[in-house]
């Protein structure tokens, strides 16, 4: 593998310094929306859309198509991420996260208007999935240029703090979408909840697209895309260059992303479903508030584990989430089927609060140190959207699946322990001392 490529740490005092507090909060409040987007949207294909949209099939049916649903978008992202990262590659990354900005609002406000199976019938799970698809390809480039936008901006010895604010970001919109759930869940019944109570959270995310929007209107282009672009460092087509040059870099992302994405949305997802489901049987509100525990415990920890990267480097950070989370594979379900209450919120805050923060934290950093500005856009969209498709979309899918097995839960626990070994392949393949390094 060849060297990890350091930062252009000059300029930083002055004008430079300042700006980099404006862009983490650029970076910052477009994770939130893209990931309130994300845990609506799985929150409510867990517990709401299979009889919204999917009337009249079977219970398993119904939670496995409105998990369909929520696992479609995944599909189009790797293309997606790797065309929008070309381009954000060739003319800057502001104005794209501007416009990804605006089509995850647009589709994420459509999805709370689309009306049900009831009055539109086959036409509605076609609209919401239309709906979901737009999100998808807005949130493909969301991540990973609110990441660059952070890490380019950031002072000397704070990209793994600078780099972790949208996984602070994505931590904080899955308390939010979880908190607007839970409240609309307690005050509305379950008629009106399943009629029009889901509907609210998902409109009001028009107030968080307009301040993204606004903000990142009046952000500058980042100091080290403008050296590599007044250096002539940018190239024609950055995506060949990738895979020409860089492909142990991208399986190696590819691998990581799996894992972590696999965790993230195993517990958003499916956990949200089974432990409220006929296995487990406790109610909507009590699953969504073990939910909320532990993406509260991910927004205060993603940043302390950014800081820790800056001080013992990203490698080691991210094999602690990846063992933690194998130690936790089993002891998590005799938590969540225990038949002591606070099992479920301690197993979460442990899995999803602890363990996989760890790698959401550090991992987008680490994609910076593997690729050169001028193609690190591309290399972002391609490598980790595609880590994204595998880990995301499968992950929820086959969950569901094992679960209806009636084998118990340790082909689940399996899942969870060979989610690791991938992720743990993934580190391996990043040979160096992968650190946040200035120079």
């Amino acid at each position: 593998m060849t060297d990890v490529q350091p930062s252009i740490a000059g300029e930083r005092a002055g004008p430079e310094g300042s700006r980099s507090g404006r862009a983490g909060k650029a970076a910052f409040v477009g994770t939130v929306l893209e990931y309130y987007d994300f845990s609506l949207y799985g929150s409510a294909a867990a517990t709401v859309f299979g009889t919204v949209f999917f009337a009249g099939s079977s219970p398993f049916l119904a939670t496995l198509q409105s998990v369909a649903t929520f696992a479609v978008a995944f599909l189009v992202r790797p293309i997606a991420g790797a065309v929008l990262g070309s381009v954000g590659d060739r003319i800057g990354r502001r104005r794209v996260l501007v416009g990804t900005m605006l089509v995850m609002g647009v589709a994420t406000m459509g999805i709370g208007l689309v009306p049900g199976y009831a009055t539109l019938g086959a036409a509605a799970p076609v609209l919401l999935v239309a709906l979901r698809v737009l999100q998808g390809i807005g949130a493909s480039a969301e991540f990973g240029g609110a990441t660059l936008v952070a890490v380019e901006f950031a002072k000397p010895g704070r990209r793994g703090l600078l780099g972790s604010l949208p996984g602070t970001g994505a931590a904080l919109g899955g308390v939010l979408g979880t908190l607007m759930l839970l409240a609309v869940s307690s005050l509305t019944t379950s008629e009106q909840f399943l009629d029009w109570g889901w509907r609210i959270p998902f409109l009001l995310s028009i107030v968080l697209v307009g301040y993204g929007i606004w903000l990142r209107r009046h952000l500058p282009e980042t100091p080290e895309y403008r050296r590599a672009e007044e250096a002539g460092a940018t190239v024609r087509s950055p995506l060949r260059e990738i895979l020409r040059t860089r492909r142990r870099q991208v399986l190696a992302i590819i691998a990581i992303v799996t894992a972590q994405t696999g965790f993230g949305y195993f517990y958003i997802v499916f956990v949200v479903s089974y432990a409220g489901g006929e296995q487990v049987g406790l109610s909507r509100t009590v699953t969504f508030a073990a939910l909320l525990s532990a993406q509260l415990a991910g927004t205060v920890l993603t940043p302390v584990f950014g800081a820790l990267s800056d001080r013992i480097g990203l490698r080691p950070v991210i094999a602690f989430g990846l063992a933690f989370s194998a130690v936790l594979a089993f002891p998590f379900f005799a938590l969540v089927r225990g038949d002591w209450p606070p099992g479920l919120f301690i197993a979460m805050i442990l899995a999803n609060g602890v363990a996989a923060t760890a790698i959401v934290a550090v991992a987008g950093t680490l994609v910076t140190e593997l690729f050169d500005p001028g193609v690190r856009y591309s290399g972002m969209g391609l490598a980790r959207e595609t880590g994204n498709m595998i880990g995301a979309a499968a992950t929820p899918l086959l969950a569901v699946q094992l679960a209806h097995l009636g084998a118990g839960t340790w082909p689940l626990s399996l899942l969870l322990v060979a989610l690791s070994a991938i992720g743990g392949l993934g580190l391996l393949a990043v040979r160096r001392r992968a650190r946040p390094v200035d120079v």
